[in-house]
């Protein structure tokens, strides 16, 4: 419509609306930032974290960065897997370059040997014994589990004892607990090639209180990226539990039973996701989004695996090297065009930007689980910012990590459980 055509009892709503003069968008500080000192970074803090697999650990050290530190990581002769701040504490050279020997690792500069909880075992230029003593380069704790390796990086006087978790819990003589780490986030790589998800940790855990997307992102938009079923539109139920949030959600097919997926979130960056096949019922594994910085994240997880029995691999698009569009490229090789006409995860989450401005959202109804989480989140980081202890942060106390996600098929008629895993919610 030309201006000069403008009828001006329509100009009102002609003009309402405009892009021009809208408020500056702002982001959730309390949600997004991982830095020292910042309230989500210090709720972070106060829990142990997974920050890689326990064999990139060795005699070759190497930088990791966590919750906005970078710090170096290195396994000594005798086994023990150390994790330090990188600059040594005598002229600041980065232990990166450092020779790691039997206990420790020794700076390349003057020779200072430091083992994995930082105490210094060597200055071969000095005689004085008391002051080597008096000398510990800053450190972190590590324990090894499951493959991985943990960290507590909060104060020291509030170290709780380390997790444990329900998916330990009577382990037949054929199962074993698996750890993986993704660093292409989720549902397949992303289109790059660092080692690491490009955006802010939030817009990921987002994702977990979501079930409303996968009918929409991963099956009207492009069709079915998981099960068919999938692109049922849920009843969803959401629900505070003790330590999260949960979304219990039931897609009614058009024959059989009723299918259940129950997803969790908890606090404070644990997710219990369940498979995404009609085959994949029972329990769920448990997943980290762990934050590197404010604008990338990696994602660790654990699942239980029965060498007996186990799943046939899912035969669905989307755990694909090679799905979409037909043109046969890696997901890493695709051009704006292929995203634009075959959409992911990583272009809805990616696509906010590498921090998204929350005062431009909108919530709905169907975010109930997502504003749940953040509502969640943020009153832990009050508590702690108050001098409070978390939830499941006590310290020398061990936290014990319930599993309530899973898959399970209820009969239609009771709604009582026939297969799968249905937890007391």
């Amino acid at each position: 419509m030309a201006e000069a055509e403008i009828d001006q009892t329509d100009e009102h709503q002609y003009f309402e609306g405009r892009a021009y003069g809208r408020p500056t968008p702002t982001t959730d500080e309390e949600l997004v930032r991982v830095g020292p000192g910042t309230k989500g970074g210090e709720l972070l803090r106060r829990y142990w974290q997974p920050f890689a697999l326990a064999d990139e650990a060795t005699s070759k050290p190497q930088h990791v960065s966590v919750l906005d530190e970078c710090l170096v990581l290195y396994r000594d002769g005798d086994g023990n897997p150390g994790l330090l701040y990188p600059r040594c504490m005598h002229r600041g050279t980065d232990l990166i370059y450092g020779k790691v020997e039997q206990t420790g690792i020794r700076c390349c500069y003057h020779g200072w040997v430091f083992d994995s909880q930082g105490h210094c075992l060597e200055i071969p230029t000095e005689t004085n014994e008391k002051l080597r003593q008096r000398i510990r380069q800053p450190w972190y704790p590590v324990m090894e589990k499951f493959g991985l390796l943990f960290t507590y990086m909060g104060p020291p006087e509030l170290q709780p004892g380390f997790p444990t978790f329900s998916l330990e819990d009577d382990l037949g003589e054929s199962e074993r607990i698996v750890s993986y780490r993704s660093d292409s986030g989720p549902n397949g790589p992303h289109p790059k090639l660092s080692a690491a998800s490009d955006y802010n940790w939030w817009q990921m855990y987002d994702n977990w209180m979501d079930p409303f997307h996968v009918c929409v992102l991963h099956y009207s938009i492009n069709g079915p990226q998981f099960s068919p079923s999938l692109g049922i539109l849920p009843e969803v139920d959401f629900r505070e539990t003790a330590d999260g949030v949960i979304s219990i959600q039931k897609r009614v097919r058009a024959e059989g039973p009723v299918q259940q997926r129950i997803s969790q979130v908890i606090m404070p960056n644990m997710n219990c996701t369940a498979g995404v096949t009609d085959e994949e019922l029972g329990v769920a594994g448990i997943g980290w989004t762990v934050p590197i910085d404010d604008t990338s994240y990696v994602m660790f997880g654990l699942v239980r695996i029965d060498r007996e029995n186990p799943v046939s691999p899912p035969d669905i698009p989307m755990l694909q090297d090679h799905w979409g569009p037909d043109h046969g490229k890696p997901f890493a090789e695709w051009t704006l065009e292929d995203h634009q006409q075959w959409q992911t995860d990583y272009v809805a989450q990616k696509g906010q930007g590498d921090i998204t401005s929350h005062s431009e959202e909108h919530l709905m109804a169907g975010d109930k689980g997502t504003a749940l989480s953040r509502r969640f989140f943020r009153r832990q980081a009050e508590l702690v910012a108050s001098g409070q202890q978390p939830i499941g942060a006590t310290p020398n106390v061990s936290y014990r990590v319930e599993i309530l996600g899973g898959n399970a098929l209820l009969d239609r008629e009771t709604g009582e459980c026939v297969a799968g895993y249905a937890a007391t919610t």
